[in-house]
């Protein structure tokens, strides 16, 4: 979907992709099974050979071949790499969650690969394949078609998560997504709203002699926070910002715009629309908590964003 003035569709995270638990997957039983096969084959060719006197030696052919049928479906049931569980979020991975967990979030990763890999001839289980600093982690669970499509969603998940925190509706000032903290952008809301570019962007009345403006949003108001909701212009985001001046404002009929931030790749972005969404009045299993982006966002950052969502703008 695009909006005049904002050409670029909002990245969302497709929902099957919201909690996906994974397992450690195959271990080293199918290359103890393909040694074990290997040996027999090679002893039981070997005593033929031998009791034919080297008659039949082409028989050792036949554990040649045995043992590169074996190692290659073991390989192939138990690929190379660190087996751990994994659990994946909107926001990216953690691995071995319930041990020692590791936060990978979609900008930290190199690779994100995905193959079915048959466990036995009746059996197969989809695998996720992470890259990371050089290193590969893998993880299974049952044969899922859906995580087919996250090797290709997963660049744009990148794109995403990484791109800048518009200041301001035009898109002219910035914070790098990684960096960006709640404070710098509610105290920016307060400003705009207090100031008359602030309102002028927001197509609302200019500030009384008091210097605050007229905190009835209007059509005009509401078509310029929905354009930077559900799209970008030029390379930042201007939703957090547009989220949470439509949740100070009480732009309830934003909400189903605002609820596309809480699928977001970035978890400053999602939090943010998830304490919006809440704070209009969303029902609660819509958006979800926003202490869900926990341990993707610094604890500071979320209760700070949580205080948002229940009415406290001290940030």
């Amino acid at each position: 979907m695009s909006t005049p003035g904002y050409p670029k569709a909002r990245e969302v995270v497709h929902d099957e992709f919201r909690h996906v638990e994974l397992d450690r997957g195959p271990g080293a039983g199918p290359w103890i099974r393909a040694s074990a096969h290997a040996t027999v084959a090679t002893g039981v060719c070997g005593g033929i050979v031998l009791a034919s006197e080297g008659r039949f030696w082409y028989a050792l052919f036949v554990p040649i071949l045995t043992s590169y049928a074996q190692f290659k479906r073991a390989k192939e049931q138990s690929p190379f790499g660190r087996r751990v569980a994994m659990r994946m979020a909107p926001w990216g991975f953690v691995l071995d969650p319930e041990g020692s967990p590791e936060v990978l979030r979609w900008p930290q990763m190199q690779d994100v690969k995905h193959q079915v890999v048959p466990i036995s001839d009746e059996r197969a289980v989809s695998m996720v394949f992470v890259t990371v600093g050089g290193r590969v982690c893998r993880s299974a669970c049952p044969v899922s078609p859906r995580l087919a499509r996250l090797p290709s969603a997963f660049p744009w998940y990148v794109t995403a998560a990484t791109m800048p925190i518009a200041l301001d509706l035009e898109g002219a000032m910035s914070m790098e997504g990684d960096k960006a903290t709640f404070g710098e952008l509610l105290g920016r809301a307060k400003r705009m709203l207090e100031s008359p570019d602030g309102t002028a962007q927001l197509g609302m009345p200019a500030a009384g002699y008091r210097g605050v403006a007229s905190r009835a949003p209007g059509h005009e108001t509401a078509k310029i926070l929905r354009g930077a909701l559900v799209g970008h212009r030029r390379e930042v985001d201007e939703g957090p910002l547009a989220a949470i001046l439509a949740a100070k404002l009480g732009t309830r009929e934003l909400i189903p715009e605002i609820l596309l931030l809480c699928m977001s790749p970035s978890p400053f972005v999602a939090a943010v629309g998830k304490a919006a969404a809440l704070r209009l009045g969303a029902p609660p299993m819509r958006p979800g908590a926003v202490d869900e982006v926990l341990p993707f966002l610094p604890e500071d950052e979320v209760r700070a964003i949580e205080r948002f969502a229940k009415g406290d703008d001290a940030g």
